[in-house]
């Protein structure tokens, strides 16, 4: 086996092209964890409209705007999710007064249908105290 004198090349696993940047960043524009604001949509939309009045009083235009937008947009997810609500409920509503309609429907075909056994029952009856009375007036004929 042949030794080769060539000095081994160790490479590193850190790339030292790229800057490691873990410094704290207070950007509010950068999208970290830690800036997210949690919450409900009305709550996350209060907040941004908060963060935008104190970035007026502060001076800074644009990122008042940025806070506007983004204000505005969770105060759309929140209206969105009243409608939808409101639509649920209404369908609710439609649903227990067909069922109510479907109840009353059925109790009036089963009357029916009870109405409609008692007259067969009935007419069975006529007819046969009928048969007994023709069967009996052709035994006193005989």
């Amino acid at each position: 086996m042949r030794v080769s004198n060539t000095p081994k090349r160790h490479r590193s696993r850190n790339n030292n092209s790229r800057r490691n940047n873990n410094s704290q960043k207070s950007n509010p524009y950068e999208n970290n964890k830690e800036s997210k604001i949690k919450g409900n949509a009305i709550q996350v939309h209060e907040k941004y409209q908060s963060l935008a009045r104190d970035a007026i009083t502060a001076g800074d235009i644009i990122k008042a705007e940025y806070y506007f937008q983004h204000a505005e947009h969770y105060h759309r997810v929140h209206k969105l999710s009243q409608n939808n609500q409101i639509d649920k409920k209404q369908k609710n509503v439609v649903n227990i007064h067909n069922d109510k309609i479907n109840e009353e429907k059925d109790k009036i075909k089963l009357e029916e249908k009870n109405e409609t056994n008692l007259n067969n029952k009935v007419s069975s009856d006529s007819e046969n105290k009928q048969n007994k009375t023709d069967t009996s007036d052709n035994a006193q004929d005989k």
